[in-house]
């Protein structure tokens, strides 16, 4: 059944995480530190269980020689913000052993081998020691005294007087005045268990470091068990080691030149560490120098003692214990080689740890022979003088990017001795932009800066990090996902598979290494939404007539330099029929810089820029000049109070929130025109409103439709319906033409876009100024009490009105008290109806 269980969660789809190295996840255990003294062997004894802690792979990225403590906090960057340079999403169970409690070790770390040893009656298998504890296991101790710091010496003391750390780890009760505490942590690698533990005892703080390896001359296969003891090995002489290694032709070559004994410490006796080309790369090294500096004698050329020197580095380099952007200096003076660690998961059936030096691939390690340690790599290193900017400036394709970088100030980064990778585009690849984008891209302008951040990485992310046929996610300088993907190799291709960005960039010349880390060259601009000027945007999400109405009138470059502004972008179809799509399709010579269209366009930007969850009901001044109106409703019938339709000027917003440089885009339903007369003008101006027009006469509230500081609603039934009515023998004149005229008015600005069907016992209502509650409604049209709306939202400057097919006439004031309500009536209250009874 576990084996089950374990296979269903394999066949997953696959997607990588692999996570740059700063270290291995640890196991949370007391360690153990007796007086034994240093290289001796450890046995078992009585001490807890290896057990390991899940550790996210977020958090596994951990800051250069860190030290694992009880509280495993994520590696923070200078500003406080959590590095995701990039990770790999997979699903990681690890199976080496049918043992039942083996799986559930690895699988779920935190029950441990004593949980199942409990349950002995049930089979769950014998106590298993760790490799540390069995033989040919050395022990290294190291002790460390400072003085404790004040946040060190900070604890906290429970209700039963033990004193704890600010990570619950416990320590010893107070013994007349005095206080100890201390901290345990265990980091288990291949070939090496290192446990520290850190006590702090009246503000003396001393870290003991207890190191337990396999002994000289022994060791353990590579995702051995954790059983599995040191044994012997087989340490031969450092050529016959490379050999085995097949990279035996960089050595003999070293031999020949007479450089081999000074790269090997020249007898000293020094431990060194060797980064050895294998025999097919140091082959086509020579074939390639053969042919570009036309030498007869390769060989001679390849003897140069720069490049023997260059692959030595003083010291026992084991690649486990290297964190990641190591830089290590090698016996060539001014050289350095840096060393890449990125984890893959296990689910691959690949190594857990990828390796590279200076992005050249290190294809096999941590071989010991009888001179050195051996690595050895799938390319020749190359000495490194030149900074990544260095580089771009040298290269006569990248014209472009270099002045883009300086304008935007980044090539100082560049310049920098921090680590980053930069995917270049060359100027081949400008040409491909639209011109928008091009001009603020060359010109330094707007967000220029950020489409260029959208091609950085604040790490060395060489080519060897991605898998063929899984996908690799590096965050950016902004903070967003960039997709490498690289492709499987072909039956009958030769050379590396080609590594698509985003689905969209192909990397053509990848892992140009600088002194601050690696350059890419791709054939296509990494564009990000957020980067991109307004036109370029509004081309992306189809608004093709606004944004051809701007190229007509010549200020598009205008609006393209606007920042910290609100665009009510009218789509396509909101456009089409009006006069100026006309005008751009038969007559676009008009339109150029024609200052009409220049104010319909500016009616539609305001600012500052606001999205829509900081939306509020309120009028804003546009760049125009004239204001536009902001209304919220809900179209939830249960929650009427939570507002998620927005409109201005009674446009609807149907699309929003795309970010444009500091700008924000919404997309409306219909053209904002900038309203020209008051209610009382709309009315003089239409005859058909000429008898309602006659009734607000009588009632005396020309004055309240005329002042332009209300925001009001105005309900306008047409003459014909109060024709109808004298036909009808209904009435002629209203008895109380001022009530009349109030039923008729809002005090709100009540859009058609804000009217939804509503049932009982969720029936929403408006209220007129005469205090009756008008219920609102739609069916075919939006409906007011009995009168459905024929025109909607014609918009004035002190606000908007609708035309209506009927008069209202509000219920019975008794039948509004008698509408069975959903929240308890207060205190006091008596039934007027079953209804109320009921409720």
């Amino acid at each position: 059944m576990l084996r089950l269980w374990a296979c269903l969660l394999l066949l997953g789809s696959i997607q990588i995480q692999a996570v740059p190295f700063y270290g291995d996840s640890s196991s949370e255990e007391v360690a153990e530190f007796d007086d034994s003294s240093d290289s001796t062997h450890e046995s078992s004894d009585n001490s807890s269980g290896y057990d390991t802690e899940f550790v996210p792979l977020e958090h596994q990225q951990q800051p250069q020689g860190r030290q694992e403590t009880a509280a495993t906090v994520p590696a923070q960057t200078p500003n406080g913000v959590e590095q995701k340079p990039f990770n790999v999403d997979t699903i990681t169970t690890d199976v080496n052993s049918p043992n039942p409690a083996i799986f559930f070790q690895q699988s779920f770390p935190f029950f441990g081998n004593e949980f199942f040893n409990s349950f002995g009656g049930f089979g769950f298998g014998a106590a298993q020691e760790p490799w540390w504890k069995g033989p040919n296991v050395c022990t290294e101790k190291e002790e460390d005294e400072t003085v404790a710091t004040e946040t060190e010496a900070e604890e906290t003391v429970d209700t039963f007087g033990q004193e704890r750390d600010g990570v619950t780890n416990v320590v010893r009760s107070p013994l007349f005045g005095q206080f100890q505490f201390s901290v345990n942590s265990c980091a288990e690698k291949p070939n090496k268990h290192v446990c520290t533990k850190i006590v702090n005892q009246n503000g003396k703080k001393k870290t003991l470091t207890l190191t337990r390896q396999c002994c000289y001359g022994y060791g353990r296969p590579r995702n051995a068990d954790f059983t599995t003891p040191c044994e012997k090995i087989d340490i031969k002489d450092v050529e016959a080691t490379a050999s085995d290694m097949g990279a035996k032709q960089f050595l003999e070559s070293a031999r020949t030149a007479g450089e081999l004994a000074d790269m090997l410490g020249a007898g000293s006796g020094k431990k060194v560490t060797l980064f050895v080309p294998n025999d097919a790369a140091f082959m086509e090294y020579r074939g390639h120098h053969q042919q570009e500096n036309n030498v007869e004698d390769a060989k001679a050329e390849a003897s140069k003692p720069s490049i023997y020197k260059l692959h030595a580095v003083l010291g026992e380099v084991q690649l486990e214990d290297v964190p990641n952007e190591k830089l290590l200096q090698t016996e060539l003076p001014d050289q350095k080689i840096r060393i890449n660690s990125y984890q893959l998961p296990a689910a691959l059936g690949l190594e857990p740890y990828r390796f590279a030096a200076n992005c050249v691939p290190i294809e096999k390690h941590d071989k010991l022979s009888e001179q050195a340690l051996v690595h050895t790599l799938g390319g020749v290193l190359k000495p490194l003088t030149k900074n990544l900017m260095d580089i771009i400036r040298e290269r006569a394709d990248m014209s472009i990017m270099r002045t883009v970088l300086e304008k935007t100030n980044l090539s100082a980064m560049l310049e920098d001795d921090k680590p980053v990778t930069i995917f270049v585009p060359t100027d081949a690849a400008f040409d491909k932009l639209e011109p928008h984008l091009r001009r603020a891209l060359k010109e330094g302008r707007g967000c220029a800066s950020n489409i260029l951040k959208n091609h950085l990485l604040d790490l060395t992310f060489c080519s060897l990090a991605t898998v063929p046929g899984a996908k690799t996610t590096a965050y950016n300088l902004l903070g967003e996902p960039l997709l490498l993907n690289r492709t499987h190799r072909a039956a009958n291709q030769t050379g590396p598979t080609p590594i698509y960005i985003n689905n969209l960039a192909k990397i053509i010349d990848a892992d140009i290494m600088g002194t601050n880390g690696v350059l890419h060259v791709i054939d296509t601009i990494l564009p990000t939404e957020s980067a991109l000027p307004m036109t370029s945007l509004m081309s992306q999400k189809n608004l093709t007539i606004f944004q051809r109405l701007l190229e007509a009138s010549g200020y598009d470059d205008q609006f393209d330099d606007l920042d910290n502004v609100t665009i009510f972008a009218p789509t396509d179809k909101a456009l089409q029929n009006t006069e100026w799509a006309r005008m751009l399709k038969e007559q676009p010579e008009l339109l150029n810089h024609n200052l009409d269209l220049l104010e319909f366009l500016n009616y539609h930007v305001v600012k500052p820029m606001i999205k829509t969850c900081d939306l509020s009901e309120k009028s804003l001044p546009t760049v125009a000049g004239s204001s536009v109106r902001l209304n919220l409703y809900s179209t939830h019938a249960l929650f009427s109070d939570v507002m998620n339709r927005a409109t201005v000027n009674c446009a609807r917003l149907v699309h929003f929130d795309d970010e444009s440089c500091g700008s924000v885009l919404h997309q409306v339903d219909r053209a904002l025109t900038p309203p020209k007369n008051n209610m009382l003008k709309l009315l003089e101006a239409n005859p058909n409103y000429s008898k309602f027009l006659e009734l607000v006469r009588k009632a005396n509230l020309t004055q309240l439709l005329s002042n332009d500081s209300r925001s009001l609603t105005l309900l306008v039934p047409k003459n014909d319906v109060f024709e109808e009515l004298n036909e009808s023998g209904e009435g002629s004149k209203p008895a109380d033409p001022m009530a009349l005229v109030k039923t008729h008015i809002v005090e709100d600005v009540v859009c058609c876009a804000g009217i939804i069907p509503t049932n009982w016992p969720f029936v929403r209502s408006i209220e007129s100024i005469s205090g009756q509650h008008l219920r609102i409604t739609r069916d075919r049209r939006p409906k007011i009490e009995n009168a459905g709306v024929t025109k909607c939202d014609v918009v004035a400057t002190n606000g908007i009105l609708h035309e209506i097919n009927d008069i209202i006439v509000p219920r019975p004031q008794r039948q509004q008290q008698q509408r069975p309500q959903l929240i308890p009536p207060g205190a006091g209250y008596q039934p007027q109806g079953d209804f109320d009874v009921f409720f």
